[in-house]
């Protein structure tokens, strides 16, 4: 799959000018950690760089883009001419989500996803790696050596601690740790990052896990946790689906769920399908049922609205715990 090493890597960037970088659909910590963060360090190497992001940031992770949540194409100075593209975190072309009609363009793929599926130019892909922000966080040492300001180390690092649940999941490898504590180093508010990340939420975003606790369903003697949220349910609520974003990890923390499962409708009215394991099932393999994908521990997928309660007997099935 991977047809580019870091080494080439670098001699690409560093030879290209105007760059544009793409996150996925529904941006995480990662995805956006990762974007801005290479971003900024082609800056400071006088490059030109902008994001491409099709969805606004959360409003829970707005304090890693400077208060800002509008990343679309058009953003960007009507001046500028992208010659090269880039994704990061993008595990297909369909992650792209609006912008996937920009995946055939794509120069340069940089994913963690074990199920990535190429699209682009040249790939590197490290299913080992705990986020993305490994894998760029080792080009950007390359590119810039010991000169990585706090604002580098401070993305980085709150993409590293998002992906990794504060480095509480089994993704994190002694390699995460090692880089993490070279963000600090470097200068990245770990203290501060955390509490944004963990402990900071928003009214509307403590409505919709109320709403979650409140409407969660449990099956197979309570290993399995399920909740539902549609269009209905968040207008009713007072929140949006952006609110929705740590709703799967409410749900997983309950004693004894072993795979946490949440469906939430869009606004074009398919179903976005989100799935936490803690165990030894393998969730992106019962995502990729679907169409989806992700990691063994965490991936997703999206349905058509009939198939929303048939997408969850199977994704049950597919579990095959036994009471």
């Amino acid at each position: 799959m991977n047809n580019i090493t870091i080494h080439g890597i670098c001699k690409n960037l560093m030879r290209n000018d105007n760059f544009l970088i793409f996150t996925h659909e529904n941006p995480d910590a990662d995805t956006i950690g990762s974007c801005f963060a290479l971003i900024y360090a082609l800056r400071m190497l006088g490059k030109t760089a902008f994001p491409a992001c099709c969805d606004r940031i959360p409003a829970s992770l707005a304090f890693m883009t400077e208060g800002e949540r509008e990343f679309r194409i058009e953003n960007a100075p009507a001046d500028f001419k992208p010659e090269y593209f880039i994704s990061v975190d993008v595990a297909s072309a369909a992650q792209l989500g609006n912008y996937k009609e920009f995946a055939s363009k794509i120069h340069l793929s940089l994913d963690h996803h074990a199920t990535h599926e190429d699209f682009a130019e040249h790939t590197l892909t490290d299913a080992h790696a705990a986020a993305c922000a490994e894998i760029v966080y080792h080009i950007i040492s390359r590119l810039l050596g010991s000169e990585i300001t706090e604002k580098i180390a401070s993305l980085l690092y709150a993409a590293l601690a998002a992906d990794t649940g504060g480095f509480r999941y089994a993704n994190t490898t002694p390699i995460t740790h090692k880089i993490a504590a070279k963000l600090i180093e470097n200068g990245a508010s770990h203290a501060e990052i955390c509490r944004n990340l963990f402990e900071c939420k928003t009214k509307t975003a403590l409505a919709a896990e109320a709403f979650a606790m409140a409407n969660v369903s449990y099956f197979c003697s309570g290993k399995i946790s399920y909740v539902k949220i549609t269009k209905a349910d968040k207008l009713a609520h007072n929140f949006e689906d952006e609110d929705t974003y740590d709703v799967i990890n409410v749900i997983r923390r309950v004693d004894g769920v072993k795979v946490a499962i949440l469906i939430r409708e869009k606004d074009d009215g398919t179903y976005k399908i989100s799935t936490r394991s803690s165990c030894e099932i393998d969730v992106s393999k019962i995502c990729a049922i679907f169409g989806g994908g992700g990691h063994s521990g965490a991936a997703g997928c999206s349905v058509a609205p009939d198939m929303a309660d048939t997408a969850l007997e199977r994704i049950i099935k597919e579990c095959d715990f036994h009471d």
